[in-house]
């Protein structure tokens, strides 16, 4: 993480330089390095591959209308091969509104879906 948006970071944008200053201030132990191990991974991480073969898991997506890190038309695209049970959310805002300035709405829908799924098991 920079301010530098040209530096060598993991997530170059500057809303993710904004969220994760603001959570390290929060949590003093965190540190602002990553293995390259773990950019791997997190590059090969394709759930949309697997979105159709998951229901019927209910599955929730809340997602961001201006997201640069999960493009939102992929998202959209993703939603619409899901099966049922899906609900989707969308929040106006950037990859981190779900966290910061939407969070009640996203964490009210979170908490709704999970007590509608999790308490008919």
């Amino acid at each position: 993480m920079s301010a530098d948006l040209t530096a060598n970071v993991a997530y170059p944008q500057q809303d993710s330089y904004e969220f994760m200053s603001s959570e390290g201030e929060r949590c003093p132990t965190w540190r602002n390095e990553v293995t390259l191990r773990s950019l791997e991974v997190a590059r090969m991480y394709e759930p949309g591959a697997y979105i159709a073969r998951i229901s019927p898991t209910p599955l929730l997506m809340i997602v961001a209308s201006d997201d640069g890190q999960t493009p939102t038309d992929l998202q959209l695209t993703a939603f619409n091969q899901a099966l049922e049970p899906k609900q989707f959310e969308l929040l106006d805002g950037g990859h981190y509104t779900a966290y910061t300035s939407h969070f009640d709405r996203s964490s009210g829908a979170a908490a709704d879906w999970f007590t509608q799924h999790l308490a008919a098991k």
